[in-house]
């Protein structure tokens, strides 16, 4: 967690809820956000790839990788 107790993660999700308002966001629809350290991310990654869904990964200063799975399950 970082300031306010908002994960890098949720800071990068919240700003993006924020552009698809205004019709803008630069990351594919249904995507997860996964905080880069956290020791679940890999978990997490396999699970979103599972479900055919894009991954946000993002790392604690806040930069940014979207990760698309080239197959789901």
């Amino acid at each position: 967690m970082s300031q306010n107790g908002t994960s890098p993660a949720m800071r990068v999700m919240n700003e993006a809820i924020d552009l698809a308002i205004d019709g803008r966001s630069p990351y594919p629809d249904g995507s997860e956000f996964i905080d880069a350290e956290k020791p679940w991310a890999g978990e997490a990654i396999a699970r979103a790839a599972d479900e055919g869904r894009p991954v946000v990964l993002v790392s604690a200063d806040g930069t940014s990788r979207t990760l698309i799975a080239a197959n789901g399950r």
